[in-house]
């Protein structure tokens, strides 16, 4: 019963992660009363929204009238022309004003219908020669490489920390089983802490999206902090597994580490807890999320989960190692 109402408790916070809209936008993170915001807001009223940050392209000389033509039949785009040609290095600038919000997800995503598009025209007029002779720039364009950047790391930061604390965790227990279990539950704990996160970020503050590096960020730290507070109480069910039984191992362990997590968890929190004080969201937004995990960790998992399962699971808790009789009772 315990086991059943403590994930059900995170999976129906972890079901909230797939609302989580996340922004690349230095400007949302800054609060609305900084003068750099209000300057903003300010322009918007008065200019058109891509011409605040426009996108600006290198392309070949002789290919720059055919591009600027090409980009205008876009409906992403806004207006495009060449700014300026360099007779030295053969290379033309072109600006180019988008027809939404450059710091919007949907401007990082018609970036690429831009480059492809002036591409193509750069293409047609120097046959034969390397494709991909345009460069690009701009606010919009350094979004876009930091959603990519992100995107790429957290496919490669994830497997690689969940990795080697499985081997860290099959070293140290010398049991398969519970490195599975430890590993579900610190996950299922990160995704529950996102989720309440995103509740509180979206619903309470009113914020329209998630700053992007948040949920790696987190991961990171949650995964790492709730897997050392696992290894804490687990290690102290292995250290008397020859002298009592398996239940009085997970109760003693329980009893003898509570006080020191509950104490070390609070305090971190707290910590944390404080970074929503500060103006820049990513920070605050960075706090919330890690102050809810710390405390899911230290008052659901540490407790209740983790000693539930190693209890239900009984001898098999130690697999492939084989326990001693008095565990077994």
């Amino acid at each position: 019963m315990v086991t059943t109402i403590g994930i059900l408790i995170l999976i129906c916070l972890g079901l909230f992660t797939f609302q989580i809209r996340t922004t690349y936008s230095l400007i949302s993170s800054f609060p609305t009363s900084m003068p750099s915001r209000e300057g903003y807001a300010i322009l918007s009223k008065h200019f058109e929204p891509g011409e605040l940050a426009p996108v600006e392209l290198l392309v070949p000389n002789q290919a720059a009238q055919s591009v600027t033509h090409a980009l205008k039949d876009e409906p992403c785009v806004d207006t495009a022309y060449v700014v300026q040609t360099n007779g030295h290095t053969h290379l033309a600038l072109v600006d180019v004003t988008l027809a939404t919000d450059p710091y919007s997800n949907t401007a990082i995503a018609d970036l690429a219908k831009v480059k492809d598009a002036a591409e193509k025209a750069v293409d047609s007029q120097r046959p034969g020669l390397q494709h991909g002779q345009v460069w690009i720039s701009g606010p919009t364009a350094t979004e876009a490489d930091t959603a990519a950047l992100t995107s790429r790391d957290t496919h490669v930061v994830v497997p690689v920390v969940i990795a080697i604390i499985a081997l860290v965790l099959l070293l140290y227990l010398r049991s398969i089983v519970a490195a599975l279990y430890l590993i579900a539950t610190v996950i299922l704990s990160y995704l529950g802490a996102l989720g309440a996160g995103w509740l509180i970020i979206h619903y309470v503050l009113g914020s329209a999206a998630m700053q992007g590096a948040i949920p790696l960020y987190a991961f990171v730290f949650l995964v790492a902090l709730g897997e050392d507070y696992n290894i804490f109480v687990v290690s102290r069910i292995w250290q008397t597994k020859g002298r009592l039984s398996h239940k009085e191992s997970v109760a003693q362990a329980v009893a003898s580490t509570s006080g020191v997590i509950t104490s070390a968890g609070l305090i971190l929190a707290g910590t944390f807890a404080v970074l929503a004080s500060l103006p820049i969201q990513v920070l605050v937004q960075f706090g919330i999320v890690s102050a809810i995990g710390v405390l899911l960790d230290t008052f659901i998992v540490r407790p209740f989960i983790v000693p539930a399962i190693t209890s239900l699971c009984g001898r098999f808790a130690y697999w492939p190692s084989r326990p001693s009789m008095a565990v077994e009772k």
